[in-house]
């Protein structure tokens, strides 16, 4: 007699997460007694953080989120925050960064997790979790077998958790309202604003208008935020943008150029090997190399 099996149909979440590759960058735990000193910090990567023990205090955009034990946090990609200690606990949070791939998927990403703000979820570890997160670690610490993987795979588990409570959404907290300081949002702005225009000649001058300050101004919120130059952060911005599409398509140099806003490929090509010491195609060569000997 013959058994008749029926496929088990695909979920909505699983279906979405199925559209998504992802790159693991670093995992890891930190640890420090406070004071935390208040730091900003500007990524082209997404981190998630578990809170183990200690209270923070963290800034992103206009919202403020205090976050402790067995509270997770989500920072999207490009977010500026700044983090402070809260009390006289010692800080400690596991850590997780990683990029969408493809890259063209990002935007998709952050929609299908509605992460256009800093997502907070409190009470989401256990001690499972825990477990999970330092086994992981120690995997990877250790290069054992199959770490990457493992590491991938931990990522995953942990998004759809993220999902279905996103989904339930019981857990988010009410951020409480900040007065961001005016050199932030003049940030903020600017860097919106290269995300929407990047494939053009953003100039100094045309930051200075979207934003309504003077370029006096301008380099003042840049160099106490960032010690750069609006011109530096500009150039910095579309060189992190071309290498990520250099590794994560196949567009021709050409291609890359203009779609970072190069006024040619070469003014692309001489500036991309100053700040790097190699070409655009010498740089998606050594990324190749390196992913086939790994």
């Amino acid at each position: 007699m013959n058994s008749i099996y029926t496929p088990i149909g695909k979920d909505t979440f699983s279906k979405i997460e199925e559209e998504f590759d992802y790159e693991i960058l670093k995992i890891g735990k930190f640890t420090k007694q406070p004071p935390l000193i208040n730091h900003s910090i500007f990524m082209n990567h997404f981190k998630i953080i578990f809170f183990q023990h200690g209270y923070c205090r963290i800034i992103v955009e206009d919202q403020e989120y205090r976050v402790g034990p067995g509270d997770l946090m989500i920072i999207p990609i490009n977010a500026f925050y700044t983090v402070s200690s809260l009390g006289e606990d010692t800080i400690e949070f596991f850590f997780l960064h990683f990029t969408v791939q493809p890259v063209h998927k990002v935007a998709r990403f952050i929609e299908s997790l509605e992460l256009t703000q800093i997502l907070v979820l409190h009470d989401t570890i256990n001690e499972v979790l825990v477990h999970q997160l330092q086994h992981t670690i120690r995997q990877v610490s250790e290069q054992k077998p199959g770490y990457y993987l493992e590491a991938v795979l931990l990522l995953k588990s942990l998004l759809l958790r993220l999902r279905i409570l996103r989904h339930e959404g019981d857990h988010q907290q009410s951020a409480s309202p900040h007065v961001r300081s005016s050199e932030e949002t003049v940030f903020n702005q600017c860097v919106r604003y290269l995300q929407e225009h990047l494939s053009e000649n953003v100039t100094v001058e045309q930051l200075c208008e979207i934003a309504h300050v003077s370029q006096s101004y301008l380099y003042r919120c840049f160099k106490k935020l960032l010690q750069q130059s609006p011109s530096q952060f500009v150039l910095q911005f579309k060189l992190q943008k071309s290498q990520e599409l250099l590794k994560t398509t196949d567009d021709s140099i050409t291609a890359i150029a203009d779609a970072t806003g190069f006024s040619s490929i070469y003014l692309f090509c001489s500036t991309f090997k100053t700040a790097l010491g190699m070409t655009p195609t010498q740089f998606r060569k050594h990324f190749k190399n390196q992913g086939s000997s790994a």
